[in-house]
């Protein structure tokens, strides 16, 4: 890609419903932030341009960020997971791995707590894509050891714990064992603050009497606020 398809893509993306500001791309092709900003409204629904966006992510694999900017190392790792989750689409999994495995070492090698970004959330990315490879055994001790290592910790809003009992709730729900799967969903959302006006709807959720274990995970979901507008300890 050069610098006169990088402008082609930004007018093409501007002509979208998306209607991106032009400041976000206004240092150009050769600043790695514009590229990975386009790369980004590029890999969105409706505008699906997959190719064009995995090239600009890839273009920036070896971008150094700067470590004293939290919001530069956080750019960067929006991009990687981002990458992993477009090759998960395309069924390229060991490419997947590889980018969401980036992303979480470039997460945990600061102590920043993000404004996007949710360590917790970029491991079950791991998870849930080791899950798909069918080595889900591996990922359930990943999981419990990511557990062991953050169950005692005095925070109360904790990512790690959330994403953790909310991976072991999929198992259970998928192996059809509906109490199994409450109980660690219950264990999930203790880690995760719950604003006024949800808790009634999870109730709700929570008091199906079937054994549709997975229908009951949907409605918990539809329940559950978004993680990513939440404030988290870590």
């Amino acid at each position: 890609m050069n610098e006169e398809r990088f402008q082609d893509l930004v007018e093409y993306v501007q002509s979208t419903s998306a209607n991106p500001p032009e400041h976000l791309f206004s240092g150009g092709y050769e600043d790695w932030h514009c590229r990975a900003r386009l790369a980004q409204f590029l890999s969105m629904e409706g505008i699906d341009k997959t190719d064009e966006a995995i090239e600009l992510f890839k273009s920036i694999e070896d971008i150094e960020p700067d470590e004293e900017n939290s919001q530069d190392i956080e750019e960067k790792i929006y991009a990687l997971q981002k990458l992993s989750h477009l090759y998960k689409e395309k069924k390229e999994f060991n490419e997947a791995m590889t980018y969401i495995c980036n992303a979480i070492e470039l997460a945990e090698s600061t102590d920043y707590l993000y404004r996007y970004i949710l360590r917790g959330e970029l491991w079950a990315d791991r998870w849930n894509l080791m899950h798909h490879m069918k080595n889900t055994a591996e990922a359930e001790a990943e999981v419990d050891n990511r557990i062991e290592v953050y169950k005692d910790i005095p925070i109360e809003h904790n990512s790690y714990l959330y994403y953790g009992y909310r991976f072991k709730a999929q198992l259970a729900a998928e192996r059809g064992v509906t109490l199994v799967a409450k109980d660690f969903m219950h264990m999930a959302l203790h880690n995760m603050e719950i604003p006024e006006g949800y808790q009634e709807r999870l109730d709700e959720a929570f008091k199906a009497e079937h054994d549709n274990a997975s229908w009951i995970m949907a409605e918990i979901d539809k329940a559950t606020p978004d993680p990513n507008k939440l404030e988290w300890d870590i």
